[in-house]
């Protein structure tokens, strides 16, 4: 849900005479009321035209949904035009509006000073005597708030309302509140904010969860001084139909039935322009058009065309400002032609960067609601100041009706006032249920950043464990190694025990084998040395037998 919608809804004409049957009488003493009276019906004739009085009331620098409300509770009894009394009523509800005081015929009863309107005689109009104010925005704060901005996303330096809507959501703040808090802080009326709007919104929003109103209007020290109007003289009075002479004025206040027709030159003009959408793209939105209609009424609503509309890519913003404009008849569903000139509008957008214009231009309106304009067109109602939404019976002085055509349109209007107010009904139970579904979705994303911490330690848990794991397995990997050698070695060691036991055995056989027969020829040696000392005893003996018969020692031969 976008927030152009918290600002269309308004209090319908019936609701009023059905909540107020009686309207406070409010005394005309006051001077400067009479004072006010006087610039808006100079000649007396004891009435205020729509024209005149939306004019007026425009210098009070209030908002266009304001002043709409304002007249709403002005005119009571739908003539479209205010008396004397009815005025009082309507500066009386401005000076509550600049005061912070809730739009209501309750807040008549309650003392505040006059309204203040800006001097047409004077070059400074609304917003032209703020350029000296300093603005209210502290440094610190402007710095917080563009902190926030920049988090949002911003692009080509602005955010738009699906950004800033969960940042005002958030604040808790009733949707009504947050509105006017959006309305106020887009000073330029384009969906969007930048950073000084959006400074603007936060500031206010802060001051209201402090426990101070949100004003009606923005005050002038609240505006940025980027926003702030140099001294000039806007273009107003070349933009309004010319004002009735005094004649008719007389005469309409003497009872006269004739209603004043409307400027001539809108009907030749309507009737003579060519119409902007093409043949060529007519027949291409046929035929989306008869794929789109599904009960073949001849009609489309927005379900219908929601997808549609959001394959665009344009702003939701934009795309509500499009079917805003196209949506003619203001009955929630688009014809034919008016579904073709959304879609011409949409291709400009996209194809040239052309936004949608304020209002419709004659060669825009659809040749089938040319013919069945009985109305002061859209775009006279915004020149007037006040909201397109404003119903028909606002302006019954300005239309050129029939009676019977009058009194068919009071009942279609009687309708579509009975259906706002199921809408609006609808338009509300949504926002609630927008604020539980974002209420459970904060709640959701606050369990969501719980777990998501928690996913992030185990995470770091079994990283750590995993090399530590990993750790291990190498030095289980090395150990097993190690092992695996020294068993190897182990093996070796035994194998060579053997093979040593063995030749143990053999070493030790030999030995034994070497030791008997030494033992052996120890015997021989023995025996033979027996044998050989009774030889060498024989031999010395017969030595000395030779040596005693005298031969020489040399010739004997030793044996």
């Amino acid at each position: 849900m976008h927030f152009h919608i918290y600002f269309k809804v308004r209090l319908g004409p019936s609701n009023i005479l059905e909540r107020n049957p009686t309207v406070p009488t409010l005394s005309s003493g006051n001077p400067i009321y009479d004072k006010f009276y006087r610039q808006v019906d100079p000649t007396g004739s004891g009435r205020v035209t729509a024209a005149d009085a939306a004019l007026f009331l425009k210098r009070s620098g209030l908002a266009d949904l304001v002043l709409g409300k304002i007249w709403d509770l002005s005119d009571s009894e739908r003539k479209g035009a205010l008396s004397k009394q009815q005025f009082f009523i309507a500066l009386r509800l401005v000076a509550c509006a600049q005061n912070g005081l809730e739009v209501a015929l309750k807040s008549l009863n309650v003392a505040v000073p006059p309204p203040k309107f800006h001097d047409t005689s004077s070059p400074l109009l609304a917003g032209g005597g703020t350029v000296d104010l300093p603005w209210v925005v502290k440094p610190e704060e402007k710095i917080k708030f563009d902190s926030i901005f920049d988090s949002l996303g911003p692009v080509g330096g602005m955010l738009t309302g699906d950004k800033v809507k969960p940042v005002l959501l958030n604040s808790k703040l009733t949707v009504d509140i947050l509105g006017r808090v959006w309305e106020l802080s887009d000073l330029d009326r384009d969906g969007m904010l930048d950073k000084d709007e959006f400074s603007v919104a936060m500031y206010l929003v802060y001051r209201a969860l402090e426990g101070e109103p949100v004003p009606m209007s923005l005050p002038p020290p609240l505006v940025p001084p980027s926003k702030r109007k140099k001294p000039s003289v806007p273009p107003v009075m070349p933009l309004l139909p010319s004002p009735p002479s005094v004649k008719d004025s007389r005469s309409s206040h003497a009872g006269s039935k004739t209603m004043p027709h409307p400027p001539k030159p809108l009907k030749s003009v309507l009737s003579s322009v060519q119409w902007a959408v093409s043949a060529a793209d007519k027949t291409k939105s046929d035929e989306l058009f008869n794929k789109t209609d599904g009960d073949m009424d001849g009609l489309v609503s927005g379900p219908e065309v929601r997808d549609i509309f959001l394959k665009t890519g344009l702003p939701s913003a934009t795309l509500a400002r499009i079917w805003e404009l196209c949506d003619i008849g203001d009955i929630g569903k688009l014809t034919r032609e008016q579904f073709a000139l959304a879609l011409h509008l949409i291709t400009q957008k996209l194809t040239k960067g052309l936004d949608p214009p304020q209002s419709l231009t004659p060669e825009m309106i659809p040749p089938s609601d040319r013919q069945n304009i009985k109305q002061v067109s859209r775009s006279e109602l915004s020149m007037l100041g006040l909201p397109s939404r404003t119903l028909l019976a606002k302006y019954s002085c300005l239309l050129c009706w029939t009676p019977r055509e009058k009194s068919s349109v009071e009942e279609e209007i009687k309708e579509k006032e009975e259906a706002i107010r199921l809408r609006s009904s609808e338009v509300q139970d949504l926002q609630d249920e927008v604020a539980r579904e974002s209420e459970e979705l904060q709640r959701l994303q606050t369990q969501r950043q719980r777990v998501q911490e928690m996913l992030e330690e185990l995470d770091q848990q079994k990283c750590s464990l995993e090399e530590q794991l990993t750790h291990i397995r190498q030095q289980t990997t090395q150990e097993t190694q190690l092992i695996s050698s020294l068993q190897s070695e182990h093996e070796e060691q035994e194998q060579r025990i053997c093979e040593y036991e063995e030749e143990l055995v053999q070493a030790r056989e030999e030995l034994l084998a070497l030791q008997e027969e030494s033992r052996r020829l120890q015997e021989k040696v023995q025996a033979a040395q027996e044998q050989l000392t009774p030889l060498q005893d024989s031999v010395r003996d017969s030595f000395l037998q030779v040596a005693q018969v005298g031969f020489p020692a040399e010739n004997i031969t030793c044996v």
